[in-house]
């Protein structure tokens, strides 16, 4: 089964893609465990339920760019602590879309012959839809 290259992956925060990205970290959902054993439970073994869906966070890296509308409106996201509509789209046109809002917002650090970076994480609520 051929790859997908990285190369071309992009994102929208609140309908306006960020530019300057050098890494999207991955979408992750996981769920609680609820532990069922009981005293006659089979051979000895432990049994379990899932339990709530969490639907985790995602982090973003890249190179501050001070007009890029994208990071800008993830600085305004950060401002007003509203989530809103996210959709990552890889190379192959497969897209993750979910409602985040924004957890935190770095820039820096400037250090000689180097490029002042930004990073972003965003706190995923509800469920992600892959299509």
């Amino acid at each position: 089964m051929p790859k997908v290259r990285a190369v071309g992956t992009t994102i929208k925060f609140n309908d306006k893609a960020i530019a300057g990205l050098n890494s999207i970290g991955e979408i992750s959902p996981s769920s609680d465990e609820i532990d069922v054993t009981t005293l006659d439970s089979a051979n000895g073994y432990k049994e379990f339920l899932q339990g709530l869906k969490d639907s985790g966070e995602l982090q973003l890296n890249g190179f501050l760019i001070k007009d890029d509308v994208g990071q800008v409106e993830l600085r305004t996201g950060f401002t007003s602590g509203n989530a809103s509509a996210v959709v990552v789209t890889f190379p192959d046109t497969t897209a993750v879309s979910f409602n985040a809002y924004v957890k935190s917002f770095t820039m820096g650090a400037a250090e000689i012959n180097g490029a002042v970076g930004f990073g972003a994480t965003l706190r995923i609520t509800g469920a992600v839809t892959v299509a």
